[in-house]
């Protein structure tokens, strides 16, 4: 909802351009700045508790960016923020895993990621809304009348699934994660996982900027823009759904990673028929990309945590700081290299990253058919 509102913010602030990528950096370095206390501590205390508080610490963050008055405020406040999705990627979905079996559990993330993508969909078009009416402010007290609900929710509905309390002692933690980081599949799925999700982030982050500041969109076609962009996640997780009744893990995986290096060539090469401050060429390729990533992120994260004997909490904790940390690296070499406002070097960008993600991904596959087998 704010990335249309970020253009109206480093202007009121009198920032600069490059705040708009930082801004969701700050929130991706937040995401993972918990992550590894986390995990042992929801193993010991229980999933419920400290889901709980996380709820609370996302709440009174989000107050916190509406009351800034600098553009350094906004991004500290961010930063504080995005803490509150380190509870989400390291207890909520760890929670969903432990409850149901595997099929189960990705046809279920599936739905919950349908429901999910409509935030990114109808998001930006109604902070375009918001924008054009009202004050940026008004997006994050709304936001934070959300985070209530959220927390009301999770408070009398949400399970408690750690029935065997783990011994909480920096020995065994820091145990659990020499076996995370020596463990081949783990690594390597956390690697590929996180590449394969940089393109995302990075027009996320940029899009403002591509289709605002260069291309002179108002808003309110931002926003039209985004929706078959986010339009194309839901039916790939639809999809995804209805394969989990047909095909085993890895087969999805592979047909995910074909499609999402397909569309990621695309996106690379198209540009080059179009003038390098043209967003249409970006367009096919990323659409396409969407979809893909959809289909193989869920079997993906499922094989990755459950490819060790360590605790559910922790696996997902090391997993979501991996992943987050090379999604904010990701976006600020993205956002260096687009200050020459070119889309073809944005496209290269992106085909650089599902070459590496190519790469990644076989030594993935390798060690989870041993595994299965």
């Amino acid at each position: 909802m704010i990335m249309p509102g970020m253009i109206k913010v480093i202007h009121a602030f009198h920032a600069p351009e490059s705040a708009i990528a930082s801004s969701l950096t700050a929130y991706l370095l937040g995401g993972s700045s918990l992550q590894l206390i986390l995990g042992p501590l929801s193993d010991h205390y229980g999933r419920r508790p400290v889901m709980l508080i996380g709820s609370g610490l996302f709440f009174c963050c989000t107050i916190a960016i509406a009351m800034s008055n600098n553009i350094n405020q906004f991004l500290i406040a961010r930063f504080f923020q995005g803490m509150g999705l380190c509870f989400i990627g390291t207890i909520g979905y760890a929670t969903i895993q432990e409850i149901f079996s595997e099929m189960d559990a990705v046809r279920l993330i599936a739905v919950m990621t349908s429901v999910a993508i409509i935030a990114p969909l109808i998001g930006p078009l109604l902070g375009a809304i918001l924008i054009y009416y009202t004050n940026w402010r008004i997006i994050y007290v709304l936001i934070s009348i959300f985070a209530i609900i959220a927390f009301w929710g999770l408070k009398y509905f949400m399970p408690e699934t750690v029935t065997d309390k783990l011994t909480l002692s920096c020995k065994t933690v820091l145990y659990n994660y020499r076996d995370l980081l020596t463990n081949i599949t783990f690594m390597s799925g956390s690697m590929a996982v996180a590449v394969l999700t940089i393109p995302c982030l990075a027009w996320i982050a940029l899009a403002p900027v591509i289709l605002i500041k260069v291309a002179k969109l108002s808003v309110i076609s931002y926003g039209i823009w985004q929706i078959p962009i986010f339009g194309a996640a839901i039916i790939g997780a639809w999809i995804l759904r209805h394969m989990t009744t047909k095909l085993s893990l890895p087969t999805i995986i592979i047909i995910g990673a074909a499609c999402s290096t397909i569309s990621l060539i695309i996106t690379g090469l198209i540009p080059w028929w179009f003038a390098s401050t043209n967003y249409i060429g970006l367009l096919p390729g990323l659409i396409l990309y969407f979809l893909s990533m959809s289909i193989i992120a869920t079997p993906l994260n499922r094989l990755i945590i459950f490819a060790t004997s360590v605790g559910k909490g922790t696996s997902s904790a090391l997993l979501s700081m991996i992943l987050m940390l090379i999604q904010a690296a990701g976006i600020e070499i993205a956002n260096v290299i687009y200050v020459s406002h070119n889309n073809i070097i944005f496209g290269m960008y992106c085909l650089l990253a599902g070459i590496l993600f190519i790469c990644i991904l076989p030594w993935t596959k390798t060690q989870t058919n041993a595994r299965i087998t």
